[in-house]
């Protein structure tokens, strides 16, 4: 039921507020201002007003407030911007996961995909296994306007992108071009149309909020929920804001930090949604880390299959990038062959006690002639030899003194052992 309050409409509702002349409202009132609606504190958010609404029609009055600055996006631009029941925006942030804003509600039994919600354009629904809203939040303007759906079938039919983490964060300063996307009100058509515009950061506020736009260019009504992204100097882009609430549409909006809810995001999903970081933004590289959307606004192509268009590298936006896969080990080198060993010339091998092939002699005169081969001692250990018996008899029986020369009976080795 709406009643009318000075010309505006007032959802019933179980707050009191006071706008402009409006002094006073029961209990049961809560006064909306031309493009917002109001949340618990009294900030004006970015939904329809109807948290949680599963309806995929806009109501009537959503059609009356409008945002400024922006226009239609091309078939499957932004593709992982999606409608939540019509009412609220969202982000599809890992296959299975849709990122959106906690004032929304968590009362979606389906997610839309594609360009508009009116099912003409081949988009397709995809049912929720659940929504949760972060236990943290109370409502808006606390930075932690935070809340996801888990999706029953992954979506893969495109590329995601990101979200921003880590030292990806340094770029969120003042005047830092941006990308506001969402199915919200607009001033060149009626709701429920995907629309992006683009316009910058402002500043990043002392509750960690971002406040982005302005100046006609601004999110609006129904655009609670969806994604603010950013470009990265490597050309591939990022998602980091959640449309949170603000003024009359056109003067600028809040978002809640994507980043800052991660941790909560991946510990409670149970899933890794940050490809290139851990929930705290440390640098930690997954094999998910590349491939990332370089031009998500115009990649083209129709749903349900939207194309890739162009995809970065391997990311090294906060240190190294992630190996393509461990190297092939080097094979171990060939063991050198054992150098063969230099053949003796003129050797003993199997002609001890008497004249080897190479015309050297084995035999216990070779010393006396100077004759021997070089290896009689090696190989001709049955010689008998001089060893400790210079001057006399060796055991064996042959002899080593002078006068063995003159009777023929000297050791093979007196020559040598004997000087």
């Amino acid at each position: 039921m709406l009643v009318g309050v000075n010309g505006k409409h007032a959802h019933l509702g179980t707050r009191t507020y006071t706008f402009g002349n409006v002094v006073s409202l029961t209990a049961l009132l809560a006064v909306a201002v031309p493009g917002c609606d109001l949340e618990d504190d009294g900030r004006p958010t970015r939904g329809d007003g109807i948290a949680g609404q599963a309806d995929d029609e806009p109501s009537e009055t959503e059609h009356e407030e409008r945002i400024y600055g922006g226009g239609p996006v091309v078939s499957c631009g932004w593709p992982t911007t999606v409608s939540l029941g019509g009412s609220c925006t969202g982000t599809l942030i890992h296959p299975e996961i849709v990122a959106y804003a906690a004032h929304c509600g968590s009362n979606y039994s389906s997610i839309r995909f594609g360009n508009d919600l009116s099912g003409n354009n081949d988009g397709f629904y995809v049912g929720t296994d659940y929504c949760k809203i972060y236990p943290g939040y109370t409502g808006v303007g606390k930075g932690v306007d935070f809340a996801y759906c888990k999706l029953v079938t992954p979506v893969t039919n495109f590329p995601i992108v990101p979200p921003l983490m880590g030292c990806e964060t340094d770029i969120l300063q003042p005047g830092a071009p941006v990308a506001v996307v969402g199915f919200g009100n607009a001033d060149n058509g009626p709701y429920g149309i995907k629309r992006e515009v683009y316009t910058q950061l402002n500043k990043i506020t002392s509750n960690n909020e971002a406040f982005v736009g302005g100046d006609g260019k601004d999110s609006c009504q129904g655009d609670s929920g969806g994604p603010v992204f950013i470009e990265l100097p490597d050309g591939s882009w990022r998602v980091f804001g959640i449309t949170s609430y603000g003024g009359a549409c056109g003067t600028g909006g809040y978002y809640s930090l994507m980043h800052r809810g991660m941790p909560w995001f991946e510990q409670d999903s149970g899933l890794d949604l940050t490809p290139c970081h851990d929930a705290q933004g440390n640098w930690s590289p997954g094999p998910g880390c590349t491939g990332f959307p370089e031009d998500a606004a115009t990649a083209g192509g129709s749903w349900p299959s939207c194309n890739a268009g162009p995809l970065s590298g391997a990311s090294a936006t906060c240190g190294a990038p992630i190996d393509a896969g461990d190297p092939e080990p080097e094979p171990e080198p060939e063991p050198e062959p054992e150098p063969e060993p230099n053949p003796v010339v003129n050797s003993c091998d199997g002609a001890c006690g008497g004249q080897a092939a190479g015309g050297c002699w084995c035999d216990d005169q070779c010393s006396n002639y100077g004759d021997c081969c070089a290896d009689v001692l090696a190989e001709c250990k049955p010689a008998q030899s001089c060893s400790g018996s210079c001057g006399g008899q060796a055991a064996s029986g042959c002899w080593c003194d002078a006068q063995c020369a003159n009777y023929g009976d000297c050791c093979g080795d007196v020559g040598s052992v004997c000087n």
